[in-house]
């Protein structure tokens, strides 16, 4: 059963995805912002009074996440914004990555580094992602300067990625599937943000880019809420 701030958070994703389609910036100047506000609103109700150190380092990174979404909205005025975002969610991975290493069944042996065979894909997708953007940055005298953030931001999410897949038979089954998928969808909203920037930029890119951080910030809440089902309202 869906909670009423549930609801209210995927009225405003349709609105947002909506202002996406149709460019219309003043609804999306609304929208956006709303979007994190609402979800930890969201995630603080759920929570109630039954705080962990978990549960405070998903609210901070959703905070993060909100300061990014902000900044993101104001490249159109300066360029240095994109890298106040990029901060911003730089921010947010390294809390999700220390939040994702906090298991719930510590006894059980993680996969890494044990079977690093399981990280191969994810390393092939970030190489090629890069192989495809890095010459874009550099080949363009007023995006070099993004070259060592964006590398440095590549390793966060790629880390970040790498904690959800270790937290497999340390968390519930149920929590393990949500926030990797979340992370998963996150890291694909950015990868399509850095191809349309850096390498092709393409009409459709705002319309899939929020689609996939909608989902994937929503399976993230809903994945470490299910971690500590005792701490659920």
């Amino acid at each position: 059963m869906f909670k009423p701030l549930e609801y209210l958070y995927f009225i405003i994703a349709a609105i947002e995805v909506l202002a996406e389609i149709t460019g219309n910036n003043t609804v999306r100047f609304i929208s956006k912002p709303l979007l994190m506000i609402v979800l930890i609103a969201f995630y603080m109700q759920a929570v109630g009074g039954k705080w962990n150190k978990v549960h405070q380092l998903i609210r901070v990174a959703f905070f993060f996440s909100w300061v990014g979404d902000v900044a993101l909205m104001f490249v159109f005025k300066n360029e240095n914004f994109f890298l106040v975002g990029l901060v911003g969610f730089l921010i947010t991975h390294i809390l999700y990555a220390v939040a994702f290493a906090d298991v719930s069944n510590k006894k059980n042996k993680a996969l890494l580094p044990k079977k690093l065979w399981v990280i191969v894909p994810l390393a092939i997708y970030m190489l090629a992602l890069l192989s495809l953007i890095v010459p874009g940055i550099t080949g363009n005298e007023k995006t070099q300067a993004f070259l060592i953030p964006v590398l440095v931001y590549t390793a966060a999410i790629s880390t970040m990625v790498v904690f959800t897949i270790n937290r497999y038979g340390r968390v519930n089954d149920r929590s393990f599937a949500l926030v990797f998928g979340g992370a998963l969808l996150f890291m694909f909203s950015d990868s399509i943000i850095a191809i349309n920037k850096f390498l092709h930029p393409f009409g459709v890119a705002s319309i899939f880019i929020m689609i996939l951080y909608i989902s994937g910030q929503y399976l993230i809440a809903k994945g470490t809420l299910e971690q500590f089902p005792e701490t659920k309202n």
